[in-house]
């Protein structure tokens, strides 16, 4: 089971915007999660990725808000990663 799946199940993300991986998009559709189509949604308190690098996406977003945009992008180099993708923001 997907942990997104657990999450709502546990009423985490209820019908709050997120991103899943591709093989829990339906389900979480069907129990009226607000389920975008993006690498990377970020609704405040809830950050959600669609998929292993898109975890990555999401890590490096948490850096650059924890410690700015230069520390992002030299852990970005040091990882050998280049983010990509679409990030939804739904919150301020």
């Amino acid at each position: 089971m997907h942990r997104r799946v657990l999450l709502h199940d546990a009423g985490v993300i209820g019908n709050r915007p997120c991103t899943p991986h591709i093989g829990a998009r339906s389900y979480l559709r069907h129990q009226g999660a607000d389920v975008r189509d993006a690498r990377v949604v970020d609704d405040g308190d809830l950050v959600s990725a669609g998929g292993v690098s898109a975890g990555i996406d999401r890590a490096l977003r948490l850096v650059k808000q924890a410690f700015g945009s230069e520390t992002a992008a030299s852990t970005e180099r040091y990882l050998e990663f280049e983010r990509r993708g679409t990030v939804v923001v739904t919150s301020g």
